[in-house]
């Protein structure tokens, strides 16, 4: 039987002339200026936080509990599936396909979330005046404050729909709308507005590469090709 090491060596090796002429999903310049703007946010922590009344603010309580629905993920997969069937039935297979891609970097976003915010630890403003309260690998909702999850869902939507339309105006819509999200998370007081600079930073990420990758996989014309020897299982997936 070949070993577990072999196999996943040969695999590294059969991908790595292809991989090694494809662009990035995500550009090191689109990276860093996220970084940039999650690490800004985060020294203006503690002067947007005292602009937000303790508990949320009312005024504006009806439209931040609406925005709040956009960022729960079951809504958003059902407008998802729902544009699946429709392209499936009226034989739009652009439609459908483009109905899965934003379903796969909204489920890519959902699970690098639930990642850092474990890992991270960051306790919410709700129950601390101090952004910089940490307490890493705890699994208590108190200490989920990083990233925001409703802006990873939204932000994760909205990158997703721009690079599946290429149109300025879902472009800007997306955006627009998934930005409301994000304030509305600061304004009820349940998020440090870096942990939502820093969800819209993983949605983004998430949404551009992975349908920048399944295109790359959609478009290739080469097979995916299994080669096995003698201790050696090969597996090259081309990705332009």
């Amino acid at each position: 039987m070949p070993s577990l090491r072999s196999a996943a060596l040969m695999m590294a090796l059969a991908a790595w002339p292809h991989a090694a002429d494809a662009q990035p999903l995500v550009s090191r310049r689109e990276a860093a200026v996220g970084a940039a703007v999650v690490a800004g946010t985060l020294l203006l922590d503690d002067a947007l936080h005292g602009l937000v009344p303790q508990g949320g603010g009312t005024r504006w309580e009806g439209a931040s509990a609406a925005l709040n629905h956009g960022g729960r993920p079951q809504y958003a997969l059902v407008l998802l599936g729902g544009a699946w069937t429709a392209g499936e039935l009226s034989r739009r297979s652009e439609m459908a396909d483009a109905a899965l891609h934003v379903t796969a970097a909204l489920a890519a976003g959902g699970v690098a979330n639930g990642l850092l915010k474990y890992s991270v630890g960051r306790e919410r403003p709700s129950t601390t005046a101090d952004p910089l309260r940490f307490r890493p690998l705890n699994a208590q909702n108190r200490w989920q404050s990083f990233p925001s999850g409703h802006a990873v869902v939204v932000f994760s939507l909205a990158s997703a729909l721009s690079e599946e339309a290429r149109r300025p105006w879902v472009t800007a819509l997306a955006y627009g709308g998934a930005a409301m999200v994000g304030w509305s998370r600061v304004y009820d007081d349940k998020h440090w507005a870096s942990d939502v600079a820093g969800g819209a930073l993983v949605g983004i990420m998430a949404g551009r590469s992975v349908v920048r990758l399944l295109h790359r996989v959609d478009d290739d014309a080469d097979p995916p090709a299994v080669t096995v020897a003698p201790g050696v299982i090969a597996v090259r997936i081309p990705v332009r």
